[in-house]
């Protein structure tokens, strides 16, 4: 590891810019009773970064770590609010009904 990493530390990301009209749906989201917890805890993220917290303070307060903070960032600015679904698991499927 370069010394320069040791003594310069990265700089913060910029506010994440929301799309027209997602701010608003996703203060909807987090108030929604009946969304799944793993949904809300991505919209939470969401909203942090769009306020211009730093990854490491979302980290702490949402009891993460910086590469989840950064995942759900990058999904959102590459597929918008879609990107926050679970993506299909790979694996055999299951042979038994719900």
């Amino acid at each position: 590891m370069s010394t320069w990493r040791l003594i310069m530390p990265f700089p913060p990301a910029p506010p994440l810019r929301l799309r027209t009209g997602d701010r608003e749906r996703l203060e909807a989201m987090v108030r929604k009773r009946t969304l799944a917890q793993r949904l809300v805890f991505r919209v939470q993220i969401l909203l942090h970064c769009a306020d211009g917290r730093p990854h490491r303070q979302i980290k702490r307060q949402l009891h993460t770590s910086v590469d989840t903070v950064v995942r759900w960032r990058s999904r959102y600015e590459q597929e918008g609010l879609d990107g926050l679904q679970d993506r299909p698991r790979s694996g055999r499927p299951p042979t038994f009904s719900p």
